[in-house]
């Protein structure tokens, strides 16, 4: 059983960042104990894993097959048709559910509806189901609250600072760790940095993964339209093949002709969000442009003062914590916010070479 339950696992994850708004699923059909046909969730609007997985197999089940769901099978009609009709239509009489559907109004349905069709519904054990649940934790965020999920990743020494130097990059992660956070990147539909990233380190904010780039929404808070004033050189994500992907929250006048020409010269949008009494950005503001841009999370990777200004507001859902056994001790070092006075809910560890990430709810 436990070899079905990792091959599901790894199933769903093949729809790895590309199903949103969407959750991750993955479907198998197994017979006498072996699997015969395979599916996973594509894209939104594709066809849903259990129907893959039975085209797959493209004949009726044998007797006695059962069919392994990562998630509980969908009950209503949405872009495409219930996939508990599918169940029920293929013949098979048992099926295996990973977890349930993290919507209140929804979880439990699809089971009841197949149990009244004389089908064996079995759930997975705790641990398996806390397993399959955490996968989608951006999904489940996003159907409870009825609001995008906000992360925040910092990377930080052992001492707790983020930089030798304000306005310089510096490497605190090893290439592991940094792989890892390209995994991440893949997983969100959009991220975000300020003003001060993008001036200092020229990031292209791309998910860059073996032979793949993959480009999310990129978000760019720069309140003044720093990273637009005379003499400041285009930054790669104003001028890459991905400049259509980038958003510059500002709380500057629209009017302003020179920014909004240089803007428009580069293909680059700008956003006019709500300031607060220093000029800056309202922290409320981001989970509004999301909501905007129909975007379901974000992958925060702005510098100390941006990720402050969102945690001191409670706008982080989410937080991704890397630390590094380095130790800077410059008297210009930057710090981070201090990350000990928040307690995360379900924390998750990982050993990453010599660097550590933890990640959890807030």
């Amino acid at each position: 059983m436990e070899n079905f339950y990792a091959r599901i696992f790894d199933l769903a994850c093949k729809g790895w960042g590309k199903t949103h708004p969407n959750p991750m699923v993955g479907a198998m059909i197994v017979e006498d104990d072996e699997v015969v046909a395979e599916g996973y969730h594509e894209c939104a609007g594709s066809p849903h894993a259990e129907v893959i997985a039975f085209s797959n197999l493209g004949r009726t089940p044998r007797e006695g097959a059962s069919i392994f769901v990562s998630l509980e099978p969908c009950s209503t009609f949405g872009r495409t048709p219930p996939c508990t009709n599918a169940i029920i239509q293929s013949g098979i009489k048992k099926v295996m559910v990973c977890c349930l559907d993290p919507n209140p109004e929804h979880s439990g349905r699809g089971l009841e509806i197949l149990k009244n069709h004389g089908i064996e519904v079995t759930l997975a054990p705790e641990s398996v189901q806390a397993r399959f649940t955490r996968l989608n934790f951006i999904f489940n965020h996003q159907i409870k609250s009825g609001t995008p999920l906000v992360a925040l990743k910092i990377a930080e020494t052992s001492n707790g600072m983020v930089a030798e130097k304000a306005g310089h990059p510096s490497p605190i992660t090893e290439a592991e760790a940094r792989i890892d956070m390209m995994n991440w990147r893949r997983l969100f539909p959009a991220i975000c940095v300020g003003a001060g990233t993008v001036l200092a380190d020229n990031p292209s904010l791309t998910a860059r993964i073996g032979r793949e780039t993959w480009c999310p929404v990129r978000l760019v808070v720069d309140s003044r339209l720093s990273t637009l004033a005379p003499g400041v050189s285009p930054r790669k994500l104003y001028f890459d093949q991905f400049t259509d992907h980038t958003f510059i929250l500002t709380t500057t006048s629209l009017t302003d002709g020179q920014c909004i020409q240089r803007a428009e010269e580069l293909g680059v949008k700008l956003v006019e969000v709500a300031a607060d009494k220093d000029g800056r950005m309202l922290p409320t503001s981001l989970r509004t442009v999301l909501n905007k841009l129909e975007l379901n999370s974000v992958y925060c990777e702005g510098g100390p003062s941006l990720a402050q200004s969102l945690l001191v507001a409670d706008e982080i859902d989410y937080l991704f914590r890397y630390r590094s056994p380095k130790f800077f001790d410059s008297p210009d070092a930057l710090a981070a916010p201090d990350l000990d006075q928040y307690e995360l809910r379900e924390p998750v560890q990982t050993i990453l070479g010599e660097d550590r990430l933890t990640h959890g709810f807030l």
